[in-house]
């Protein structure tokens, strides 16, 4: 019998840093299937972490690195501003999700630099299953709706089959392994031809399948995440870039303005919303609310410039400042703007810091190929931000998981063995497991 007050020998804590990382390839996996699978599966790795003790030790060398420490900083500036909110219920639910700042620290560890590409291959794969399934909704071979009993495994439209994820989350999703793999696609010489092959049919897969996906915000990150590549791959000829980058990108929005209803509807939705918002003053559409709330923030930030209102008041005190003529913008249940966000929460203090997290990850010190990459999720995440969210079981994840898998360094005294048929299944039972724990959960 296993005693789990006794501190384990150096072999099981070897084992444990191990399954830690098999566990992480893992959670990549789920963080666009299940966002309570993939919780479940943190718990469970947070009691091997415990287990495991010598806490300093394995923490150390994470408390040093300076994107840690940034992520530290910012979640310690949201704790403090749950001090000063009136609104603790809400303070509390924004805190739950802010957890995500703490994941590097975690993350670092336990993480074998060997496992870095593993855990990001992972999370292209767990999109590929999401897209899979896109695809069968789309074409009626799977329901809209798919419940066993009282569970439901997904719920969807059929203007936007995202079966995983909110139609938002899944184009982001899609368009950040777009922009990876096209990147390995041009600068990996050492790729063989069937995983070429492979790749390019996956981005040609995936951006069809953005197309019947709507989301506005999606559409203009993939366009601005090709650029991106393309930048850093041809940077040296920079006017040749800029003229087949405005080539490539003018063909793409066209062809998808002209032959994707999807793609149609929302563009032109959105020309509607901006008309009606010039000529008529009204914020009564999805554009509108986000334009009014953000144009009712402005007061508000001004009034409490350097701390904010705290990050459970913010929402509260805006909507209090509303006009009887636009109390409709009430609706809105997030600023779906994190840079506003961030500064009615906690002022130029909190913006400071935030901006500063994102200036020590992109200032990082690694290889090309990783900086890059890098770089790529770094400006999706920057980008998105100014229509949607920072602080969701998504994107937070996300970007934290792929941050710290590509800025690790550490090689532990284990044996790291190569993908095979034993591990594939034992992903696989693991992986169907916590699917089941997370859909009853």
């Amino acid at each position: 019998m296993i005693n789990i007050f006794r501190t384990p020998s150096q072999e099981i804590k070897d084992k444990i840093t191990l399954w830690l990382n098999h566990l992480l390839v893992i959670y990549a996996f789920l963080i666009p299937i299940n966002n309570n699978a993939k919780s479940s599966l943190f718990f469970t790795m947070l009691v091997l972490f415990l287990y495991r003790r010598d806490y300093w030790f394995y923490l150390k060398d994470a408390f040093n690195n300076k994107i840690v420490q940034a992520f530290l900083i910012f979640y310690v500036a949201n704790v403090i501003g749950l001090f000063y909110t009136e609104n603790i219920e809400y303070g509390m639910s924004h805190m739950d999700k802010a957890k995500y700042l703490l994941f590097p620290l975690f993350f670092l560890s336990f993480l074998d630099v060997r496992f870095a590409f593993r855990i990001i291959t992972a999370f292209i794969l767990g999109m590929l299953v999401a897209e899979i399934f896109s695809y069968l909704i789309h074409f009626g071979i799977l329901p809209y709706e798919f419940y066993i009993g009282k569970y439901e495994i997904w719920e969807t439209t059929l203007g936007s089959p995202a079966p995983f994820l909110s139609h938002i989350d899944h184009n982001i999703g899609l368009g950040v392994v777009v922009a990876v793999l096209l990147y390995q696609l041009l600068n990996n010489k050492s790729l063989n031809i069937l995983i070429k092959i492979g790749t390019f049919l996956f981005i040609i897969s995936a951006t069809i399948n953005m197309s019947f996906i709507a989301s506005r915000g999606g559409y203009v990150l993939y366009l601005v995440l090709l650029f991106v590549v393309f930048l850093l791959t041809y940077k040296k000829n920079i006017i040749k870039i800029l003229l087949v980058s405005c080539i490539l990108l003018s063909s793409i929005s066209y062809i998808s303005y002209t032959y994707a209803d999807t793609v149609n509807k929302r563009v032109n939705q959105t020309i509607d919303n901006v008309q009606k918002i010039i000529n008529e003053n009204n914020y009564n559409s999805s554009i509108g609310l986000r334009i009014g709330f953000t144009k009712y923030s402005i007061d508000t930030i001004k009034e409490n410039l350097f701390f904010g209102v705290g990050v459970g008041d913010h929402m509260d005190v805006v909507k209090k400042s509303l006009p009887k003529e636009h109390s409709y913008i009430k609706e809105i249940t997030n600023p779906h703007n994190t840079y506003i966000q961030v500064l009615l929460q906690l002022g130029l203090f909190g913006f400071i810091l935030f901006i500063y997290l994102f200036y020590t990850v992109l200032s990082c010190k690694v290889d090309k190929y990783k900086k890059n990459i890098i770089i790529i999720v770094t400006i999706a995440v920057l980008i998105f931000m100014l229509p949607g969210t920072f602080f969701a079981t998504f994107e937070l994840p996300l970007f934290a998981t792929f941050v710290s898998a590509l800025i690790a360094i550490k090689k532990y005294d284990f044996k790291v063995d190569n993908y095979n048929f034993d591990l594939f299944k034992k992903y696989f039972i693991i992986i169907v497991l916590f699917l089941i724990i997370g859909i009853t959960r």
